[in-house]
């Protein structure tokens, strides 16, 4: 009997290979006894194009929108056709088939493609793998089920499929004939598109953000034990250390004038448990990389794949923090094995294999997720890894040794000081046991400018009743500060609380949202262009929704879980595709320049200034207005906001970031001269022309 083995890919094939024995090399599989595994390239199938279903639908016009097939068919890729054929023949002579393509939800729908072009009809297991190790393969194809048991997984993905052709492919079509240029086709997406409004509201609300002045009143005191600092503490519970006026603040600190007596009405130590972080699944890892490691989250999938295909670390497209009871068993070998860490934290870890990994595990939630954390095999490196791969595969090491480790444990210390009226906080931690923290260096967990207290050193042996002194007393201008920018990190935890996309394809939907040029990345920040938030002005909220689309991907998950329908869910998408595109028909031409327009132009006062391709411009700019600010000024882009603002006349905040002819960067604010030409703006009155282009010509 001749059995045929399907992996996803070639490197999968030969360990497969590898582990059943020595492999005999042919044109596109190998054997070992009666056995050929074969691999696929990813997809050799893919959903037929619309001139397939009909040939009038090549042509991209409104007469063949909505484009609804009534079934969808599929076509081979043409540059793996011949692949694809050495897998038709094998599955022909084959008695039994084994699919081993990726054990997720994508790699069931690439086998069932397929098969279904195949034709085959044979019976059929499938091989589920975390771990490519040798011991893995063996025991996974020891303990093969019916394939038919991933069924629901494939219908899951098939609707996925499905639903990204039906939207993306008529949004894209009908938006571009309203709206775009030739060569220049407006690419919407299912799930691209709301990724892209969450990127475009956080940059919309740091340019609309206006600062607001407070301040705060630090005061040294010194007591019995030594000096500490202490803060305003006011009636606000929400901002409790702000002063709302610079005067009243000189009044608070005019009633403590060193000298002062007060005295400590409470102190108050408390032991804080700081708990152990669990395993690693795929969304924690591109996160915990990106803060650490300064990695996009393609770079740090990319990384991890490599490390699986190398054995080791275990399948990375998983969302799951914990192990198999079984997995568990294996623990003190895995951690035998490993280089990272000192002798002392590798041992102590040993020692919670057999005390803490009950936390960590939890069966259902593994077979929930089809697979368990990221955690190293046991394998050893053989030092060829790349930069990259290194730091990816330390920090899975680590993670793993902290998720072993005791929890820390924390003494913070709050102290009110009262003097003439007014109370004064103080507040501090000490370590008093590191625990977890001497594999992994804490790091937080929120991409906040404001996060985190104050905290300051106190002295020991400060309690209740102990006389202090003012010694000295600070006033400090403040002002508040914007949201903080996108960061890979902080995008992917906003995707995961708004259910948008899956372990396995957010970091691709964060890429061609780059490739589009909706988005772009400046150093570790994600910024919306100019081109994607005109796309939204025109997208309407049901495509662009997170939370429409978040609770589509629930249904998708329901539906991979055998909880849901799959010909429910498309006959929704359905919907919505008509719903678009009868939005897109039902706009002007004009749309787009209403939309984009920042203002009447303040030199010509008929036109309005209109966004291009390479800056904002009057719109009369063929009946000879020549007002124009370009979208780079020394060096750096401008906002909208900014542009906004002068536009209006007014002058610009000092920005950061410009570059002289010379190399250097340097500060200034920004305004429009008496010749509506962009200019620097130093201290109170000096000014200097923008360097750069002049000429009278269209943005």
């Amino acid at each position: 009997m001749m059995r045929v083995i399907l992996a996803e890919k070639p490197s999968v094939a030969l360990d497969i290979a590898k582990a059943l024995g020595k492999p005999e090399r042919h044109e596109g599989y190998v054997m070992v006894g009666n056995t050929a595994i074969t691999w696929a390239f990813g997809h050799l199938v893919s959903l037929a194009a619309p001139e397939v279903y009909d040939a009038a639908w090549k042509k991209w016009s409104w007469a063949t929108l909505p484009m609804l097939p009534e079934s969808f068919r599929l076509e081979p890729l043409t540059k793996t056709k011949a692949q694809l054929n050495i897998i038709k023949r094998l599955f022909r002579n084959a008695d039994r088939v084994v699919a081993a393509t990726d054990a997720d939800r994508e790699g069931q729908y690439i086998f069932a493609t397929i098969a279904s072009v195949a034709g085959l009809s044979k019976p059929v297991d499938r091989l589920w793998l975390s771990e490519n190790t040798p011991p893995a393969i063996r025991k996974a194809l020891a303990n093969m089920k019916p394939n038919t048991a991933y069924d629901d997984l494939a219908r899951a993905a098939a609707a996925r499929s499905q639903a990204d052709w039906l939207v993306g492919l008529n949004a894209t079509r009908a938006f571009s004939l309203r709206h775009g240029q030739p060569g220049h086709p407006l690419s919407v997406g299912r799930v691209q598109t709301p990724t892209l409004r969450l990127i475009a509201d956080r940059d919309n609300a740091i340019e609309a953000f206006q600062p607001t002045p407070y301040w705060e009143l630090h005061v040294t005191f010194h007591s019995g034990p030594g000096q500490y600092v202490g803060r305003w503490l006011g009636p606000d519970k929400e901002h409790p250390h702000r002063v709302r006026s610079e005067d009243e603040v000189l009044r608070l600190a005019a009633k403590v004038p060193a000298g002062t007596l007060g005295q400590i009405s409470s102190a108050d130590t408390k032991r804080v448990t700081v708990r152990a972080p669990l395993l690693y699944s795929l969304n924690d890892l591109q996160k915990d990389a990106n803060r650490r490691l300064g990695l996009t989250a393609q770079q740090t999938l990319d990384a991890a794949q490599r490390l699986y295909d190398s054995h080791l670390i275990s399948y990375p497209r998983t969302d799951a923090q914990h192990i198999t009871k079984e997995i568990s068993r294996e623990l003190p070998t895995r951690l035998r094995s490993l280089t990272i860490g000192t002798p002392d934290v590798r041992t102590q870890a040993l020692a919670g294999a057999a005390t803490k990994a009950s936390r960590i595990i939890n069966d259902a939630k593994v077979n929930q997720s089809g697979h368990y954390a990221i955690i190293p095999t046991g394998q050893v490196p053989s030092g060829r890894q790349s930069a990259i791969d290194r730091g990816v595969y330390e920090l899975v090491c680590r993670r793993f040794l902290a998720a072993l480790l005791p929890d820390g444990q924390d003494e913070r210390t709050t102290i009110i000081t009262t003097a003439n009226g007014e109370a004064f906080r103080t507040t501090g931690t000490v370590i008093v046991k590191p625990g977890w923290r001497l594999a992994l260096e804490p790091i937080p967990e929120v991409d906040d400018q404001a996060a985190g207290d104050w905290e300051t050193s106190i002295p020991p042996g400060l309690k209740a009743g102990l006389e202090a002194m003012v010694t000295d007393s600070e006033t400090k201008s403040k002002q508040t500060k914007p949201p903080a920018r996108l960061s890979d990190a902080a995008l992917l935890s906003l995707m995961e609380k708004h259910g948008l996309g899956t372990p396995a394809t957010r970091a691709r939907i964060v890429e061609l949202l780059l490739i589009r040029g909706y988005v772009e990345r400046q150093k570790r920040i994600l910024l919306s262009t100019r081109k994607g938030r005109h796309l939204l002005k025109l997208v309407p909220d049901l495509l662009q929704s997170p939370e429409l689309t978040g609770q589509w991907e629930a249904r998708l998950e329901a539906i991979a879980h055998g909880e849901g329908l799959a010909d429910t869910f498309m006959a929704g998408i359905r919907e919505l595709t008509r719903s678009v595109v009868d939005v897109a028909k039902g706009q002007s031409t004009e749309a787009l320049s209403t939309m984009i327009t920042l203002g009447p132009c303040p030199k010509c006062q008929q036109g309005s200034i209109q966004d291009t391709r390479k800056g904002w411009a009057c719109s009369r700019w063929r009946k000879g207005c020549d007002f124009v600010i370009w979208s780079t000024v020394a060096g750096k882009k401008l906002t909208e906001a900014q542009v906004k603002m002068l536009v209006a006349g007014r002058t610009t905040a000092e920005l950061k970031g410009f570059k002289s002819k010379a190399g250097r960067s340097f500060a200034a604010r920004l305004q429009l001269d008496e010749q509506f030409r962009v200019v620097f703006k130093f201290g109170a009155n000096s000014q200097q022309q923008t360097p750069g282009r002049t000429k009278k010509t269209r943005a």
